[in-house]
C-alpha cells in the first residue's frame, strides 16, 4: 500500500520570476494559465506558438441513472467539441455527437482554470458552454445539441459542479518531449446539481458526482496517451474520484497527474499501466499503478470515437464510458470501487 504525503500548494502562476515554467505537481488551482508570460526557450516564435498551442475544457458528471461527458477543444487553427450521454440503467446511448468548427469567435477556451473560466463552442446545431464567474464557488455548464426552435433539442443540460468545500484540485506543470510545456488541472469528486433532458426523458443531476479537465500546452506534433477518469462514491457515500494517465505528463519524476480524491484528501498515486484491446475499446480494460495502490477493471458499454485524417491532422480517439470496479489502497486503507461511473480513453493524434 502507498503511504501518501501532501503535495505542495499550487503557485499563483505558471512562470517563475525569470519566465521559466514552475515544473511540478501541486494541489490547488492556478489563478490562470498565461503561456505568453513564459520567456527564453519556453517562448517560441509566434508561428510556432500558434501551431503548438492546444487548450481544452472537459467535464464529466454521473448519477446512478445517467452519465454525461463533453469537451470544448481549441487547437488555434481549428476547433472541435463532442458530447456523450448514456442511460446507466439501460446502457442506452442518449446522445453521441462530434462537431468541427473554424477558429475564431465561435470557439473559445480562456486562460482561467478556476474562477474566471469561460469556454464555449457554438454552431447552429451545437451550443456547449462552461464558465465560473469570479467570486462564484460553482462551475456552470449548458449544453444544447440539435437545431434550435421550433425543433426540440436532441439533448439539453444545465449543470453546476461545486468547488466550495471540495477536496483540492490537482495541478501539473510538465515539460513536453517534442513540445515545450503542458499545464493541466484535474478535479474529481465534485458534487453536482442540474438536469438533463434527452430522448424525451428528464434526468435529475442533483446528488451526482463530476469532474473537470482544463489543459493548456505547447504540445508535441505527435501526442498519445491512455487515460482513466472515475467519478463516483465510496461505499460510505462519500464522493470518490480517480485520475490515471499513461504516456503523458511523465517526463520527470516530479510531474505526475495520477491521483485520487477520497476521504476529503487529494492522494498522489504511482505511474499507471493500462491493459486494453486496441482493436475493441468496448472490451474490458485493466489499470494498475506501479506502487500497488490501484487495481481497477473497466467494463464499458458505449464509446465516443473520432478517427480523422485531414491533411495536417490525423487522429485516433476513443473514449468509452462505463463502470469501474476494483480497489484503491492508500495509507493502509483499502477503498472498494464498486460500479463507479467513468471513462477510459485512447488518444493518438498528429496535430
Amino acid at each position: 500500500m502507498r503511504a501518501t504525503s501532501p503535495l505542495p500548494a499550487s503557485p499563483l502562476s505558471v512562470e517563475d520570476s525569470l519566465g521559466a515554467p514552475r515544473f511540478g505537481t501541486y494541489q490547488g488551482s492556478l489563478d490562470g494559465v498565461d503561456l505568453d508570460a513564459l520567456r527564453g526557450a519556453f517562448r517560441p516564435p509566434l508561428l510556432e506558438r500558434f501551431v503548438k498551442h492546444k487548450k481544452w475544457f472537459y467535464a464529466f458528471v454521473a448519477t446512478q441513472e445517467v452519465a454525461v461527458a463533453f469537451a470544448i477543444v481549441d487547437l488555434g487553427y481549428t476547433s472541435n467539441a463532442f458530447a456523450l450521454a448514456v442511460d446507466l440503467d439501460t446502457q442506452r446511448v442518449l446522445a453521441d455527437d462530434s462537431f468541427l468548427g473554424l477558429p475564431g469567435p465561435l470557439v473559445h477556451v480562456n486562460q482561467y482554470v478556476g474562477a474566471g473560466l469561460a469556454a464555449g463552442f457554438h454552431r447552429a446545431d451545437a451550443h456547449l458552454t462552461a464558465w465560473r464567474p469570479f467570486g462564484d464557488e460553482r462551475y456552470h455548464a449548458r449544453l444544447r445539441l440539435g437545431l434550435p426552435w421550433p425543433l426540440r433539442p436532441k439533448l439539453s443540460m444545465k449543470l453546476e459542479l461545486t468547488a466550495a468545500g471540495a477536496t483540492p484540485a490537482l495541478t501539473v506543470i510538465a515539460p513536453v518531449e517534442g513540445g515545450l510545456v503542458n499545464v493541466t488541472q484535474k478535479w474529481a469528486g465534485l458534487l453536482a446539481k442540474g438536469e438533463l433532458t434527452a430522448s424525451g426523458r428528464k434526468y435529475r443531476l442533483d446528488g451526482g458526482v463530476g469532474g473537470l479537465d482544463s489543459t493548456h500546452g505547447y504540445l508535441a506534433r505527435h501526442t498519445a496517451w491512455r487515460w482513466a477518469f472515475v467519478c463516483g462514491r465510496s461505499p460510505d457515500g462519500k464522493p470518490l474520484g480517480i485520475n490515471l494517465v499513461e504516456g503523458f505528463n511523465e517526463t520527470r519524476d516530479d510531474v505526475n497527474e495520477n491521483a485520487a480524491w477520497v476521504d476529503g484528501r487529494l492522494m498522489p498515486l504511482g505511474r499507471a499501466r493500462f491493459t486494453w484491446n486496441h482493436d475493441d475499446v468496448l472490451d474490458r480494460w485493466r489499470v494498475t499503478t506501479a506502487d500497488g495502490a490501484v487495481d481497477l477493471t473497466f467494463r464499458p458499454f458505449a464509446a465516443h470515437r473520432e478517427h480523422r485524417d485531414v491533411v495536417f491532422v490525423r487522429s485516433r480517439f476513443a473514449q468509452p464510458l462505463g463502470l469501474w470496479h476494483g480497489t484503491l489502497k492508500v495509507d493502509g486503507i483499502t477503498y472498494p470501487v464498486n460500479s463507479a461511473p467513468g471513462v477510459a480513453e485512447e488518444q493518438d493524434v498528429t496535430w
